[in-house]
Parts: structure tokens; C-alpha cells; sequence
């Protein structure tokens, strides 16, 4: 067989271009630190660094997401706070304001400051984020969600929305509440029922919180009822100085005498128990006098403070005047406290996510690592494996330029010259 001169140059020459493709990809790799540097290179490790490199990106969001929510969260948190300390100080001054060594003007002072502690109430429920936008708006966070309106009540303008940051793969976390929920849907009286004397009642009487005694009579006979503790006074006939003061307790939805019955013997700080539930009315009770039980009542905590402001306002100069004073007191103290419970309760709700969004966070940062650690044994280059192959490969360029230039000399014209 003949082999042409040509065909001498084409053999010699493709060895050393295929070794110096392959010492540039090495040298590539190196310089690069990547494995794979084309698809074609590996094709199914390259696929999985692709989807890796998506879960990284994807999980770099959910830290950007975390530094989000803890920002809003915290804002939310510090506002609650702040809510707590204004009912905190009205607290203290309607403790201040049942000292009966005050006169109208004294609680007319305290009705000032109670009705600023009331505005900066308003002032937080409007809380703005670091962006702007409302937090206890729900989905509408670009619209202020509370205002006064005619008559100085506070209306909420926001929904019930509540918004919702993806912080993990599986995992949401609200990085908000809504507006009423939080500062408008709070349970007056004890939470679970209210008292309250009638307005044209001329006695001393007053009538305690009271509270729940028997859970499944009260869910089952008292709630959606309306209770009225009437009360007739009478001379003694055994002693005309005297009078005998008795009660009876009427069921107003269904118009009957509840047990225990018609003319009860009254005592002045004598528990009353009826349908599951436990009262007190002190003091001394005119004839025709009357006091309401009936379920708790969804009430704003700017409602609570106006009520209280209207209390402050009644004069204590005669025992009538002066029993719904303290009865309005007593009602706004329990208002209160509820209001602080739910505020608490909502600053706890709070504090478990922010907990939880810290859980999240050294999650996320645990299985970033994996991650990178993958993407390393797969794409990324064996400097030591890499170095040996260029050795190789230089070794290998070296020995093909040798060769041919040896052979390309054993032609007949060489011997001819």
C-alpha cells in the first residue's frame, strides 16, 4: 500500500490539534475551577447542576423573604408594644379616677390625657412599614385603615387580608394581621359575657363582671339570651322603718322568670348564679331598679377608651349619679384588661413567627451548604487530577510534534537530493 505525502501531513498534524483541544480545555478548567464547562462535556451532570444552581438561587430568595418578614413582623411587634403601654396607662389612670377624693374637674384632667392616649392609639393602628405601606391594613396596605368619621368614632377601611411570604420550600410565614382583628374585634366584659346597670335606675346598686361557673350550661342555656336582675323594694311589715329588698331574674329573649325564681331574697355583695354563670350586686338597689347579663360583645379598643372618656364625665353628687360612675369605671377596667389581654395575645402570635422565621433561616443556610457541597463534587474541577492531565496532555503534544517531524522527512525525494 502507497501512502501519499498528503495524506503523511494530514495524519501528523491531527494528533497534535486534537492534543492541544485537549490541553486548552484543561487549561480552561483549571483557570476556570469548573469541571463541566459545556453541556456536551456531561450531559446528565450537567442537568443536575442546573437544577441545583436553581434551588440555590430559589434559596437565596427565601433569605431575602426572612430579612422581609423579620422587618415587618418587628415593626408590627414594637407597634403592639407601644398599644399595650397606652391601655397600660389608661389603665392606671381608671384606677386613678375611682379614688372618690376626686371631683368633676380632677376627672375632667384625666379625661384629657385618656383622650390623647386614645389618638396615639390611632396614630400606631396606622403604622407604616420601612416601604410605606400599612400594616394592619391586610391587602389594601397602601390605604390608611383607620379613621375618625362624624361623631369621633374610628372605622376600619382596610380587609381581612393577610399577607403571606414563602421563606422555605414548603413554608409560609403572615407578616401581617389585619387591622381588625387586632385593634376592633375585642370581646368586651369578661370576654364571654358582660353586666351592666340600666341607665334610669336611682339606687346605690352596682353589679360585678362576673363570671362563668358551669361551661356547658352557659354554652347551652345562656348564650344568644339577654338576662334582666329586676328588683322590687317594699316596707317590712313586721317593721315600717324597714324595707325588704327582693330580686327575680328575667329572661328578655324568651320573656320567662329564669330559676331560681321570682322574689329572691337580695343581699348586698351575695353571689347570684343562674344559667351557668356567677354575679354580685352591691350597694342598695331602688324599687324597679334593674342590671343586664347578657353574651360579650365585639368592641374596638377606641370604643373602650371613648366609653371611659363619657364616664370621667358624671357627676358623683347623688347615690345614682355616682353608682353609674363607678359601674362605668368598673365596665371600662374590664374593657381594658381585655383589650390588653388581645394586644398580648397578638404580640405572641408575633413573637412565635419571628421565632419561627429564624428556624427557617438556619434551615435555608444548612441545606445552602449541602448544596454548594453537591455542586462542588460535581462541577467543580480536581486541580491535582487536572495538573496530571496537562502534564499528560503537554507530554503526549510534545511526542506527536517529535514524530511527525521525523516522519515528514522519510520522503524519496529527500534521498534524491
Amino acid at each position: 500500500m502507497r501512502i501519499s505525502t498528503s495524506q503523511i501531513y494530514r495524519q501528523g498534524i491531527k494528533p497534535i490539534t486534537d492534543h492541544q483541544v485537549s490541553l486548552a480545555k484543561v487549561q480552561e478548567q483549571i483557570s476556570s475551577g469548573r469541571k463541566i464547562l459545556k453541556p456536551a462535556d456531561d450531559p446528565t451532570n450537567s442537568a443536575r447542576l442546573m437544577e441545583l444552581h436553581k434551588q440555590l438561587v430559589m434559596n437565596d430568595q427565601y433569605g431575602r423573604n426572612i430579612t422581609l418578614a423579620n422587618g415587618r413582623l418587628a415593626a408590627e411587634e414594637g407597634a403592639l408594644q407601644e398599644g399595650g403601654n397606652i391601655l397600660q396607662r389608661a389603665r392606671e389612670l381608671t384606677i386613678n379616677a375611682k379614688n372618690a377624693a376626686l371631683t368633676v374637674e380632677n376627672r375632667q384632667a384625666i379625661a384629657l390625657e385618656i383622650n390623647q392616649l386614645r389618638q396615639q392609639l390611632q396614630d400606631i393602628a396606622n403604622t407604616r412599614d420601612s416601604e410605606g405601606a400599612y400594616l394592619f391594613a391586610g391587602f389594601k396596605e397602601q390605604s390608611q385603615p383607620f379613621t375618625s368619621v362624624d361623631g369621633g368614632d374610628v372605622v376600619y377601611n382596610g380587609d381581612q387580608g393577610q399577607r403571606l411570604l414563602q421563606v422555605g420550600p414548603s413554608r409560609q410565614v403572615a407578616v401581617g394581621d389585619a387591622g381588625d382583628d387586632v385593634f376592633m374585634l375585642i370581646r368586651n366584659g369578661n370576654g364571654q359575657f358582660r353586666t351592666d346597670l340600666n341607665a334610669s335606675n336611682t339606687g346605690s346598686g352596682t353589679i360585678t363582671v362576673g363570671s362563668v361557673t358551669d361551661p356547658v350550661t352557659f354554652q347551652n342555656q345562656f348564650i344568644g339570651h339577654q338576662y334582666k336582675i329586676g328588683f322590687t323594694v317594699v316596707p317590712d311589715p313586721a317593721n315600717s322603718l324597714k324595707t325588704i329588698t327582693t330580686f327575680d331574674i328575667r329572661d328578655e329573649t324568651n320573656t320567662v322568670v329564669a330559676p331560681p325564681g321570682a322574689n329572691q331574697p337580695y343581699t348586698s355583695g351575695q353571689s347570684i348564679a343562674f344559667r351557668g354563670v356567677e354575679v354580685a350586686v352591691d350597694g342598695a338597689p331602688a324599687n324597679g331598679d334593674s342590671f343586664v347579663v347578657k353574651p360579650a360583645d365585639n368592641q374596638s379598643l377606641f370604643k373602650t377608651l371613648d366609653n371611659l372618656i363619657n364616664a370621667l364625665s358624671v357627676s358623683d353628687s347623688k347615690d345614682d349619679t355616682r353608682a353609674v360612675l363607678n359601674q362605668s369605671l368598673d365596665n371600662a377596667l374590664t374593657d381594658i384588661d381585655q383589650g390588653m389581654l388581645h394586644l398580648n395575645q397578638a404580640r405572641g402570635k408575633v413573637g412565635s413567627r419571628m421565632n419561627s422565621l429564624d428556624a427557617q433561616d438556619e434551615v435555608n443556610q444548612n441545606f445552602d451548604v449541602q448544596l454548594q457541597t453537591l455542586a462542588s463534587d460535581i462541577g467543580a474541577v480536581n486541580y491535582a487530577e487536572a495538573a496530571s492531565q496537562m502534564n499528560e496532555e503537554l507530554l503526549a503534544l510534545q511526542a506527536a510534534q517529535q514524530s511527525f517531524v521525523k516522519i515528514q522527512n522519510l520522503s524519496l525525494f529527500n534521498y534524491l537530493r
